[in-house]
């Protein structure tokens, strides 16, 4: 079992973690090989929705090169192939790589979301198009109506900071409780709030650099200041390079930084694994 929500599946528990198992929890079967170029895809999208849904659906991931009599029962013939079933019985499915707003679709289809769920979602594509200020007013409202949506929070104060507003993101954060807080959202977004909060001005820090540029302790400055700014390359390059410098200084205090940047932008981020790449081959080469 890859985690909670996630279940590796051979022909020998298929019933029960499937079949039986749909009866009470919709099901998504993600037929796959190690060698599939797609399936690497579409693989951790599902997933991140299996995780992000804690409980909405369950991944059942299904090895075709270990696994071939299931992928014959169910006529696979192509991959990834992913079904969804529901009450015992496969309801829907599709063959292919598919892009994320088609994918989200299905799991609608097949798992549809608790009540609130669009408005999240559309706060999400809003600040992603940028309208921040149109995402907070939409959460706002939802959050009035329910105040426990500990995931609409999170958002919440998250879409404040990238607003510029990390004071208005503090109130928001200080009314999240401890199991909040510990969710990997509830980590990240304490770490993007920090950051914001003890962010010093851009140019000035820059200068800094500068005029001191084997100073790693400005470098720190710089870089996280620049995270706090959005621009999460940059910062961790100036990150990088305090590491560079001297890995030692202040109690690791560059790579620390570094690990809670990885930590905040979470393990499918792009920028995030190059740096942690780089990271690695830095202090171990």
């Amino acid at each position: 079992m890859t985690d909670e929500w996630i279940i590796d599946v051979t022909a020998a528990n298929f019933r029960t973690e499937v079949i039986e198992r749909s009866l009470k929890t919709p099901v998504v079967v993600d037929f796959w090989a190690e060698w599939c170029g797609p399936c690497k895809t579409l693989g951790p999208l599902l997933e991140k929705h299996a995780r992000e849904g804690k409980g909405r659906f369950v991944l059942a991931k299904v090895d075709v090169d270990r696994n071939p009599e299931l992928a014959q029962a169910f006529q696979v013939q192509g991959i990834p192939s992913v079904l969804g079933l529901r009450d015992g019985k496969m309801v829907d499915g599709f063959q292919g790589a598919l892009p994320e707003a088609e994918l989200k679709q299905f799991l609608d289809r097949i798992a549809p979301g608790p009540a609130g769920g669009g408005e999240l979602e559309r706060a999400r594509e809003l600040a992603a198009a940028g309208d921040h200020e149109q995402a907070i007013s939409v959460l706002r409202a939802h959050l009035r109506e329910n105040a426990g949506d500990a995931e609409a929070r999170i958002e919440l104060a998250s879409i404040l900071i990238d607003a510029g507003k990390p004071v208005d993101a503090r109130k928001v954060f200080d009314k999240l409780d401890e199991k909040a807080l510990e969710t990997d959202a509830g980590k990240a977004l304490k770490t993007k709030l920090a950051y914001a909060e003890t962010a010093g001005d851009l140019e000035e820090l820059a200068a800094a650099v500068e005029a001191a540029p084997e100073d790693p302790g400005k470098r720190i400055e710089y870089g996280k200041a620049l995270v706090a700014a959005q621009r999460h390359a940059d910062g961790l390059e100036q990150l990088l390079e305090a590491v560079e410098l001297d890995p030692k200084f202040d109690g690791e205090a560059a790579r620390k930084a570094m690990v809670e940047v990885f930590e905040m932008l979470g393990p499918e981020d792009e920028v995030a694994n190059d740096f942690r790449y780089r990271l690695s081959l830095l202090l171990f080469s």
